[in-house]
């Protein structure tokens, strides 16, 4: 059986979606895959991995300035491995941190972020997640906090780990298929 090499890249602001990528990199392993987990302020050598999970905190609507970095780099590379990707922000598909009125609105009228539609255009994009991350009480000044509190926000983890490890497993899954059944 063909393990597939997975580079996982993120760029946290809080550690939220740090903890997301190494979760998908402990599931990528246990299902027998080679992970590599960086910040995307690293450079990494591309070539010698069969894809790439990339994923970002979302901040004004798209990804942080290193994952924006690492999404040049990729794009500017001669032979781009299929990538998947994932935005971490108050909502997500499965769970969510504000209220659950403004979450249905949100998952039915948000674009994708701006990097993430560039990963979309110019590379082999097979997937884009979007997932919940945590807001404690002092990660924001007072107004956000004000912000926060109008759109029903509640504070805490709302990592949904089953969700994330499910899509993880589907990565593996996928890659192991094409792996063993290219030529």
């Amino acid at each position: 059986m063909t393990m597939p090499r997975i580079l996982i890249e993120y760029a946290s602001a809080k550690g939220s979606t740090e903890g997301i990528a190494r979760r998908i990199g402990e599931c990528c392993e246990n299902l027998g895959a080679d992970t590599k987990i960086v910040s995307t302020e690293q450079d990494s050598d591309l070539g010698r991995f069969d894809a790439v999970i990339l994923g970002s905190a979302v901040h004004d609507r798209d990804w942080l300035p290193p994952a924006r970095t690492a999404v040049d780099r990729l794009l500017a590379g001669e032979q781009v491995p299929p990538v998947w990707a994932f935005s971490v922000s108050t909502w997500g598909e499965t769970s969510s941190l504000v209220a659950d009125r403004l979450t249905r609105r949100i998952r039915a009228t948000a674009r994708e972020p701006n990097t993430v539609a560039r990963l979309r255009s110019g590379s082999d994009l097979r997937d884009h997640r979007q997932f919940a991350g945590v807001v404690r009480r002092g990660d924001w000044p007072l107004f956000g906090r004000c912000v926060f509190a109008l759109m029903g926000g509640k504070y805490g983890d709302a990592r949904d780990w089953s969700d994330i490890e499910q899509w993880a497993e589907g990565i593996v899954t996928n890659l192991r298929n094409e792996l063993e059944n290219s030529p």
